[in-house]
């Protein structure tokens, strides 16, 4: 039987070793791999060319499994498309977009975000004051992609870079929340009821929580130090 993975937070070069004993673990443990999820923040500050070590990384340790990555805030907007065709072939990237995967005999939707915040952080403020008017706006967009994904798939897997449960985010300062998560995709979750959720971005955050019956997985690398397999809800009952 496969399985569904993801991660996030690599900041490569900053946990690139961490990263690949993660990947030699799972190697070693899980059977299939159907698809790896990479939920942002691949490469630290915008250092492209290191996306190219974690890629090999895979291959090394997974062969040609499937990589669908969503853009995390590291993955500065000035260097996408350079990652894009540093992994052209080898990558999908979910921005405000879905995917379709098989696994396990299962047509499986993977809808795909950087996320949304509460309030843009004072950085974001400053320099990028469009993102407030698409973080509004997200939640609309993901919801009409969970929307269309839960038409043509069997399982629908809703992937962000930042946070969609406060109770993913216990173990961070509360004060930060509001630049940390977004309440309105957390109440799409909760409305929407996608099979599974991922995101990443909080590193010191908690690993798992229900939200309206919907398992959310928080996949930071460094909370988690290991690549996470997404269960569906019926499958969660040793995991709980």
């Amino acid at each position: 039987m496969g399985g569904l993975y993801a991660t996030a937070d690599i900041h490569a070069p900053r946990y690139y070793a961490l990263f690949r004993e993660a990947l030699a673990r799972l190697s070693r443990e899980a059977g299939e791999v159907c698809a790896l999820i990479l939920a942002g923040d691949i490469v630290d500050s915008g250092k492209a060319s290191m996306l190219e070590p974690v890629l090999r990384a895979i291959d090394s340790e997974l062969g040609a499994v499937k990589v669908v990555a969503v853009f995390g805030n590291e993955e500065y907007e000035e260097v996408r498309d350079t990652l894009k065709r540093i992994s052209a072939g080898r990558v999908e990237w979910l921005d405000d977009s879905v995917t379709y995967v098989e696994c396990n005999g299962e047509r499986v939707g993977i809808v795909g975000t950087s996320g949304a915040l509460d309030r843009p952080t004072r950085w974001q403020r400053r320099h990028k004051p469009h993102l407030a008017r698409l973080y509004a706006e997200r939640p609309r967009i993901v919801e009409g992609l969970l929307s269309e994904a839960k038409r043509n798939a069997d399982r629908v897997v809703l992937v962000s870079h930042y946070g969609l449960s406060r109770a993913t985010l216990r173990g961070e300062d509360p004060r930060f929340w509001p630049e940390m998560y977004s309440s309105a995709l957390e109440d799409v979750v909760r409305r929407l009821r996608p099979d599974a959720a991922v995101h990443g971005h909080a590193h010191n955050g908690t690993p798992y929580a229900l939200v309206g019956g919907v398992p959310v997985y928080n996949v930071a690398l460094p909370l988690n130090r290991r690549i996470v397999e997404v269960k569906w809800r019926r499958g969660l009952e040793a995991f709980l």
